[in-house]
């Protein structure tokens, strides 16, 4: 009866039901915080942040960059007094042209928008790895234990075949079968021990955490109700155009086409350059014995022709632009498909969950039945050691099907751009 206490224990897990009560397990979204700190991706995107900032600054000079300053001075005097002499400084301050300047201010918002957009991008891409960490680590701790508890049980299978033996209850071939069934799930727990190991390296390398700080021990998971806490949950499924607009990846992809639109505004009004007005102030004499004569000059310097190089570079930002739009596109089509097949594909999971924990009760009753008649010498002792790698095998199966439905819809959240956190956990 082993056996079968130990699995329904295991198939109460298996549909995460419990109290969440324990606070040793964060949901989905703290383990989501706790590995962009450990990847330092805020401190990233804050300095990312900090660029456009001065960037969108910048553009809201007076001036349309650096001015200057020159200092010159002119001599043909070798050792005599005699000789024109001129010390000169210049002032220059390069201007706007009309209109440049608002379009330089909306390119700056627009790049600072885009920066953001991107920084919440990124944050996306740790979040898949979050997620598929979490799931991977704990697919593989469960088929841990599962075969570590189901081990045991072999073993107290075979010593009691072994006594029934020596008491001629059972044949020698019962026992070898014992035996051979022993040694067959130590070595798959042999393996499974190194998967194991690797999930759990995978998991430190993209959150900073280990399975004990995760409360998440080898021998603690089966028996955790907290683990339902990383399930996350779907978002109101009935209005598809508000999930579009919430997504990450359709923020940046607008964002990308305004930033180009108005990259493009901006270089039809630049022109040939900027203006450059000059103030100069030049005083001059042509003996050290004379004064000092004064003069002031304003002047202004307008570039012009150039608009071969205006056109390459309208061309090419034009370019750029029709490639995000045609993005954009794609990605709304792509959404709409993604949306609808992937709340497909979460219903079938579901239903696959539901047929595994049932076919996991039957076989556990079918268990208990021909333990029953084993005991009494109703059937072959083979028969039984069958019956008990059948449980075995949809318990697993039940562990495969609950952890596959958990993580697509992760999969589907992650497909709609969102981070963990947005929605509500259950």
């Amino acid at each position: 009866m082993g056996v079968l206490r130990r699995q329904t224990t295991a198939a109460i897990f298996c549909v995460f039901t419990g109290s969440a009560v324990a606070q040793d397990m964060g949901t989905m979204a703290s383990v989501f915080q706790r590995a962009m700190e450990y990847q330092s991706v805020e401190r990233l995107s804050a300095l990312r942040q900090e660029f456009a900032s001065e960037r969108l600054g910048l553009s809201n000079r007076l001036i349309a960059g650096t001015p200057s300053v020159t200092l010159s001075q002119k001599s043909d005097r070798w050792n005599k007094d005699v000789g024109e002499q001129e010390d000169a400084l210049g002032l220059s301050v390069p201007l706007w042209r009309w209109g440049e300047r608002q379009a330089a201010s909306t390119a700056a918002k627009s790049e600072f928008e885009s920066s953001r957009a991107e920084s919440n991008r990124t944050r996306l891409a740790v979040a898949a790895q979050v997620r598929e960490s979490v799931w991977g680590f704990l697919r593989e701790s469960l088929r841990d234990q599962v075969l570590a508890n189901q081990f045991e049980e072999a073993k107290n299978t075979e010593h009691d075949t072994l006594r029934r033996l020596e008491a001629g209850e059972v044949s020698r071939v019962d026992w070898l079968n014992a035996k051979m069934a022993t040694q067959s799930i130590q070595t798959a727990l042999f393996e499974q021990r190194n998967r194991r190991f690797k999930a759990e390296r995978q998991l430190m390398a993209v959150t900073g955490l280990s399975s004990v700080q995760m409360g998440l021990g080898a021998k603690a998971i089966i028996s955790n109700p907290a683990i339902s806490r990383l399930a996350e949950t779907l978002p109101s499924l009935n209005d598809r155009q508000a999930a579009l607009d919430a997504s990450v990846d359709y923020q940046w992809l607008r964002a990308k086409v305004r930033h180009a639109q108005d990259r493009l505004r901006l270089v039809q009004e630049r022109g040939s350059g900027s203006p450059t007005l000059s103030l100069e102030s030049t005083r001059s004499r042509s003996a050290s014995s004379e004064p000092f004569a004064r003069t002031v000059t304003l002047s202004i310097s307008v570039p012009f022709g150039g608009a071969g190089q205006r056109r390459a570079d309208v061309a090419d930002i034009t370019a750029a632009l029709v490639r995000d739009e045609q993005e954009l596109l794609r990605y709304q089509k792509t959404f709409e498909f993604t949306w609808q097949a992937s709340l497909d594909l979460i219903r079938q999971k579901r239903l696959a969950q539901e047929l595994a924990n049932q076919r996991m009760v039957d076989s556990n009753a079918v268990l208990q039945a021909l333990m029953k008649a084993s005991e009494a010498g109703e059937i072959e002792y083979l028969e039984r050691l069958r019956a008990e790698r059948q449980a075995f095998e949809a318990q697993i199966a039940a562990i495969e099907a609950d952890v596959d439905y958990r993580q697509t819809i992760s999969d589907f959240l992650q497909s709609i751009g969102r981070v963990p956190g947005e929605v509500n956990q259950p």
